[in-house]
């Protein structure tokens, strides 16, 4: 993966800033009017302005608002949020509470100046994360460490489904996430846009009829004791992932990791 440390800022992202710019200043108009309206009924008597016309708005807490739901859409429209894995995104969650940096052309710049330097560093643990589970014997192999198998089983990743027929489905939370960040992955080394939970919801159909999965990554089947069996279709993608692994660990990255 090589990554130029240039950023411009797309149109999509100029609009956004404008679009910020003009609904603050609106937003700040509409609350001015209906101040005003309550003190014209004021003097009328008590209680006369519409309840669902009363605007108690804090113009800090709507900017901080405004301000979280831009960094969210910015963070779609670059392309930057498919390269991150499921701790990378809480971490990027977290930073937007309680009060989020302020969406100006500055700190979108440095944000995503910084976010395309870590981009590669941030891709890789992400693999890592992901696949780390998923190998017997990554702790002893001495000659090709954290390297995956065509096949994995995956355990504590599969519930009991919602239908009348006793199938099953992947269970939420963890294991979720889980098969989330695994079809990220792949799609994203094969070039192609990811498409959040798809994989997720596929799968869902075939369990619940108690059927294999099949597409044109994987091969997986679900068990009642939990475990999710599944089988990887493209090795020049598990070629590309075992790489990964491997720039992970040579980086210096695990150093206590053989005596985990």
């Amino acid at each position: 993966m090589s990554m130029s440390t240039s950023v411009a800022i797309p149109t999509t992202l100029d609009d956004l800033l404008q679009a910020r710019e003009d609904a603050l200043r609106l937003i700040g108009d509409s609350i001015s009017i209906m101040r005003k309206a309550s003190e014209v009924l004021a003097p009328m008597g008590s209680l006369l302005m519409p309840y669902s016309a009363r605007i108690n708005g804090d113009v800090g807490q709507i900017r901080r608002e405004l301000d979280a739901s831009m960094w969210r859409r910015a963070l779609d429209l670059t392309g930057f949020k498919q390269l991150m894995d499921a701790e990378a995104a809480k971490e990027f969650e977290k930073g937007l509470e309680p009060n989020p940096p302020e969406f100006t052309e500055g700190t979108i710049r440095a944000t995503f100046l910084d976010l395309r330097i870590k981009a590669e560093p941030m891709f890789r643990r992400g693999i890592f994360n992901v696949f780390r589970y998923l190998s017997d014997d990554y702790r002893t192999n001495e000659k090709e460490p954290f390297r995956i198998g065509r096949k994995v089983i995956m355990s504590a990743m599969i519930s009991a489904g919602y239908g009348m027929r006793g199938g099953l489905r992947v269970s939420h939370g963890y294991a979720s996430d889980k098969l989330n960040d695994l079809d990220r992955v792949f799609t994203t080394l094969d070039g192609k846009p990811f498409q959040p939970r798809s994989l997720e919801s596929a799968m869902a159909v075939a369990f619940e009829e108690m059927e294999v999965f099949e597409n044109e990554y994987y091969r997986a089947k679900a068990f009642r004791n939990g475990n999710l069996h599944m089988e990887f279709k493209r090795q020049d993608l598990l070629d590309k992932v075992n790489e990964q692994i491997a720039e992970f660990y040579a980086d210096g990255a695990l150093p206590d990791a053989r005596a985990a």
